[in-house]
């Protein structure tokens, strides 16, 4: 996390020129581990001071005129790890840490239509899209519906949840030991979904889960090592 002292802030905040758009500057906002345009908004002085000093992205809302801060009611905050100043100085770029996902509608980015068919969104691509079916899952055990395959397995609670995942893991060893390449796919993607039924369940946040694995990640990078588990 990018944390400084009020006074580091408020030096790199006079860096930036607000002026262009009368108290305002455009935010672009990216995932720190895979690249990926996350969102677009806007800062004025005190929310670039405010997310330097916190370490969480803070914004200012045209149309609530207010100060907020990204996953303030949600939960899926974004914590900073790099900051950039444009050649103007007059526009930013943040590289984060996102918790949950980004957008309101339950995409892991906010950049999901196509611009040539805008009425089909598209689900996020790489280790993102866990995220958006993560979201989705805690959504079904937390507000259980009629008919929801996700809220009927989590009303057996764990020992349901951890059942099913069992036969999922076991079908997934039968399918690679019989060498079926597209059932192993298939299997994988079943077994990836119950665990993430399983998480929802215990009350774990899949967050949790990835932070465990790049601090595996580094202390492995630290050694000279590449493993990602932790494991020799």
């Amino acid at each position: 996390m990018l944390k400084l002292s009020v006074e580091e802030a408020s030096r790199l905040a006079d860096r930036v020129d607000f002026s262009k758009l009368n108290g305002l500057a455009p935010v672009v906002v990216q995932d720190a581990h895979t690249g990926e345009v996350l969102m677009q908004a806007f800062m004025d002085r005190e929310a670039l001071v405010k997310t330097l000093t916190t370490g969480h992205m803070h914004y200012w809302s045209r149309s609530r005129r207010r100060l907020w801060m990204k996953g303030e009611t949600s939960g899926h905050v974004q914590v900073v790890e790099e900051a950039w100043l444009d050649c103007d100085g007059d526009a930013l770029l943040f590289k984060v840490a996102q918790r949950g996902v980004c957008c309101h509608e339950g995409f892991y980015t906010c950049f999901h239509y196509p611009l040539a068919s805008p009425s089909r969104a598209e689900p996020a691509r790489g280790v993102a899209v866990l995220s958006e079916v993560f979201n989705v899952v805690k959504e079904r055990v937390e507000s259980p519906r009629p008919g929801s395959y996700v809220s009927l397995l989590a009303a057996g609670g764990v020992d349901a949840a951890a059942k099913k995942l069992g036969e999922e893991c076991v079908e997934l060893l039968l399918a690679a030991k019989d060498g079926r390449r597209e059932e192993v796919v298939k299997e994988t993607a079943d077994l990836l979904f119950h665990c993430l039924v399983l998480l929802g369940v215990v009350g774990v946040e899949l967050d949790e889960v990835l932070d465990e694995l790049r601090a595996r990640r580094a202390a492995r990078m630290a050694e000279g090592g590449g493993g990602a588990s932790g494991r020799p």
